[in-house]
């Protein structure tokens, strides 16, 4: 895993656009607004917080892994026992390359990146449909912690937050 950069950009949407085009088929209701969008994309890699899993110099999945207050986590805050933590935003994994525990160990190089950083617990959320990464993050040992609603191009939609304490 390593810092993505801005000549990522264009492997980075191709990913973005094939989960978008998996969740569409998997009949989630997830990514289909715009979102993530190239501007989303450049403003994430820009900040420094942005990381992709390469495999022989081919980037094979992305994240974002922010560590500002995120005010949608309100809602469950009184249920989440980390206080200094990295919430997982646009997590994809190339989908010409499922089945290969990519995601897995994507993962498992996040939660060595926080560690690493002093973060005492990851948060992330998702569609409540989105049974391929709700399974993943059951997986991966995150808690869930309740619903949230978060701002989907002026839509304000309902997602599952969980919580792994590291």
């Amino acid at each position: 895993m390593r810092k993505a950069n801005i000549n990522d950009l264009e492997k980075i949407k191709e990913i973005v656009k094939k989960a978008k085009i998996s969740l569409k088929n998997d009949c989630v209701d997830q990514w289909q607004r715009g979102n993530p969008d190239e501007k989303l994309l450049i403003r994430q890699i820009s900040s420094g917080k942005s990381y992709v899993l390469e495999k022989n110099g081919d980037i094979l999945a992305y994240a974002f892994l922010s560590d500002e207050e995120e005010k949608t986590y309100e809602p469950v805050i009184n249920k989440m026992k980390g206080e200094n933590y990295f919430v997982i935003h646009t997590f994809c994994v190339d989908t010409d390359h499922r089945g290969e525990g990519l995601a897995s160990i994507f993962f498992d190089e996040i939660i060595k990146k926080a560690k690493e950083k002093g973060k005492d617990c990851l948060r992330i959320d998702t569609h409540e449909d989105n049974f391929r990464m709700r399974s993943l993050i059951e997986k991966m040992n995150f808690s869930y912690v309740g619903e949230i609603f978060i701002d989907d191009s002026g839509v304000f939609i309902k997602r599952f937050a969980y919580e792994l304490i590291l």
